[in-house]
């Protein structure tokens, strides 16, 4: 009897360790189901604020360059450079600059009346970019027009013209990516952010979506850039002289 009542006792006894480490378990399951909804409720949220967007704009201005030496580490900036951002189409079916190209080199245009200094335009918009800025009273321009992407864009760059430390021109989500390949060909870059066409906007959702999707893209993309780099970036070697000088498509000249 005493023997029965012992191992009851005991079953007793383990059934309610294992009850309390269950409940204990599910206790912590619950909470950390309460806090990962939380915070993917925040998250989804802040999508459509200029939370998000902000945040990872933060994030990527302090991610670390890659080393660089010489005259990059110690020379100050002697160029710009500017980035296109694409073309588009107008109502007559001309090509000209998109607003991401537009406001870059609208902010180009600024930093140089501040400070003149040598223009570097970089990539197949480098035709528009130029017109856009001889009709605004700047010229002397040096172009590199065989870019198709950002790693290519600082390849030809330092092929065309050997650089330093430039004054880099483009948007706030892009230039850590662009800053980065810069840095890989060994030229220090002070960044100049440029607009993207449209604001945050507290009382915009649809404003702070698009700022938020561009985020996420540019996140991506320098994941992407360390992790994998991208094939279809053409080494400077392959790339003659005469293509760099060489506009790509037909610029509509103003009337003289």
């Amino acid at each position: 009897m005493v023997t029965k009542r012992s191992w009851s006792t005991r079953l007793w006894r383990y059934y309610l360790r294992s009850a309390e480490r269950t409940i204990k378990v599910l206790r912590i399951i619950n909470i950390t189901f309460v806090l990962g909804s939380t915070l993917i409720i925040i998250l989804l949220i802040s999508l459509f604020t200029p939370l998000f967007s902000r945040s990872v704009v933060y994030l990527l201005q302090h991610l670390p360059l890659p080393a660089m030496t010489g005259a990059a580490t110690s020379s100050p900036p002697t160029a710009y450079v500017v980035l296109g951002g694409g073309l588009t189409n107008d109502a007559d079916n001309e090509i000209i600059l998109n607003a991401y190209s537009l406001n870059r080199v609208r902010t180009l245009a600024t930093a140089y009346h501040d400070l003149p200094l040598p223009i570097v335009l970089s990539g197949a918009e480098a035709p528009w970019l130029g017109q856009w800025l001889n009709e605004h009273g700047i010229d002397g321009l040096i172009s590199e027009n065989a870019s198709m992407n950002t790693c290519e864009n600082a390849r030809f760059t330092a092929k065309r013209i050997p650089l330093h430390h430039i004054y880099l021109v483009t948007d706030s989500y892009h230039m850590a990516r662009a800053r980065r390949q810069f840095a890989l060909s060994n030229i220090n870059s002070t960044p100049i952010d440029a607009p993207l066409p449209v604001p945050r906007d507290w009382t915009q959702p649809a404003q702070n979506l698009s700022h938020s999707r561009r985020a996420v893209y540019e996140v991506a993309a320098y994941l992407r850039d360390v992790l994998r780099p991208q094939p279809d970036c053409r080494s400077a070697d392959e790339v003659s002289t005469e293509q760099l000088l060489t506009p790509r498509g037909r610029v509509n000249k103003a009337p003289e």
